[in-house]
């Protein structure tokens, strides 16, 4: 018999499809698949949009493990209401600012600051939350079971926002929906260029409503009502550094972290760089989103082979699977095969959404409720310094390839 309340449980339990919904409300973008064309029509430059990106990562990094020490010490909701609420101005900036205006860059750098900040928030603490609540219901068993559906509904929904938010750029869809509908007054493309984000911005006021209905499980937290303020604004530092100090302890969780991110930092820089790789092997730029929609879709595969590898083959055996599919992937992608190449491609994508299953189901299993969200934060900053590192190698060879210009004569 369960020792919480009728309610109470009812709650949990409503807390974990909850979490399905915050993953597709928070991660599938309708702006996904013109991301970088939108950015430009907008009235950035590249190198506007190169700088934007990397104030985006660095605020990742640093709000990254500090947030998942406020989760623990704060409680996970507060984090995911926050993370919600940034995303919500995130879009709105990007809805509301004129294109083309002295403006646009300042609102596009607050608007990166207010993603990363968001993605850091959002990192630890709404796995924490479900595996709490599971932990709460006596029911921490349905854990893989809880990743793999959720799993499978992103799939769906990365493929539906793929497929929508290329279709809505496009203003020869609109307009010729338009005359279908026999509205004779079109849409200007000023308006078309917002569509993606506009959509992405009824999903965060959609998420705002699902943060709000979560339930905070209860977990042992330090008191900070009595403390000084000088020792309430210690407190994070000092979550970080126990649990840092559990983590170097507990050898298992840190082999995952390393794991995750020594396959992790390499498939994901094959997929930032995939657009680039499509080209090389002759796929035409028609075809790009729905390539990219297909490989949402495997995630459903991959989902299922993942709570299959963690409960019939030991961590040693899986980080063994994942290294080799991922060489066998890179391996044929090296070979850029025109047309063909493309299926090369799958396993080093499939690699990022294993990682992520694996990854999570071993640290939820394993961490402490006291540390929970701070160790999963560790994780998160370790693939993306993980990312960077990859980043620097790979200019840093291909600068070394090109040598040194030859002098002009």
């Amino acid at each position: 018999m369960s020792p919480i309340s009728a309610p109470a449980e009812a709650r949990y339990a409503r807390n974990l499809r909850l979490f399905t919904w915050f993953r597709i409300l928070f991660n599938a973008r309708y702006y996904y698949p013109v991301f970088t064309i939108l950015y430009l029509d907008y009235g950035l430059t590249l190198e506007q949009f190169a700088i934007l990106n990397v104030v985006w990562a660095l605020t990742i990094v640093i709000a990254e493990v500090p947030s998942g020490a406020l989760a623990d010490i704060l409680g996970r909701k507060p984090l995911l209401v926050l993370a919600a609420a940034l995303m919500f101005i995130e879009m709105g900036l990007l809805v509301w600012v004129p294109l083309g205006s002295a403006l646009l860059f300042p609102i596009f750098l607050l608007n990166r600051v207010c993603s990363g900040l968001a993605e850091a928030a959002a990192s630890g603490a709404d796995e924490a939350l479900a595996y709490d609540s599971l932990k709460a219901l006596a029911r921490e068993g349905e854990w893989s079971s809880l990743l793999e559906r959720t799993a499978k509904a992103l799939s769906l929904a990365f493929f539906f926002t793929m497929i929508t938010g290329a279709l809505v750029y496009d203003p020869t869809v609109i307009h010729s929906l338009q005359a279908t509908l026999g509205i004779e007054t079109l849409l200007p493309e000023s308006l078309i260029v917002r569509l993606p984000v506009i959509l992405t911005w009824i999903h965060a006021t959609a998420l705002l409503v699902v943060v709000l209905s979560f339930k905070e499980p209860l977990v042992s937290r330090p008191q900070t009502l009595r403390r000084s303020i000088r020792q309430q604004l210690a407190l994070p530092f000092h979550q970080i550094k126990e649990a840092a100090r559990w983590t170097l302890g507990h050898r298992f969780v840190l082999f995952v972290i390393i794991a995750a991110l020594a396959i992790d930092s390499v498939a994901r820089q094959f997929v930032v760089l995939a657009s680039e790789y499509y080209r090389v092997v002759e796929i035409p730029t028609a075809l790009f989103g729905l390539i990219g929609a297909a490989i949402s879709l495997m995630g459903m595969l991959t989902a299922k082979l993942s709570k299959h590898l963690v409960h019939h083959r030991s961590p040693i055996s899986n980080l063994f699977f994942l290294s080799v599919a991922l060489v066998i992937g890179l391996s044929g992608v090296s070979l850029t095969l025109p047309y063909w190449g493309v299926l090369f491609a799958l396993p080093v994508f499939a690699m990022m959404g294993m990682v992520q299953y694996l990854s999570s189901f071993y640290l939820n299993r394993e961490v402490d409720s006291a540390f929970r969200a701070t160790v999963l934060s560790f994780r998160g900053l370790a693939l993306n310094l993980g990312l960077g590192v990859a980043s620097l190698l790979y200019t840093g060879w291909i600068a070394l390839l090109k040598g040194p210009l030859s002098p002009s004569a």
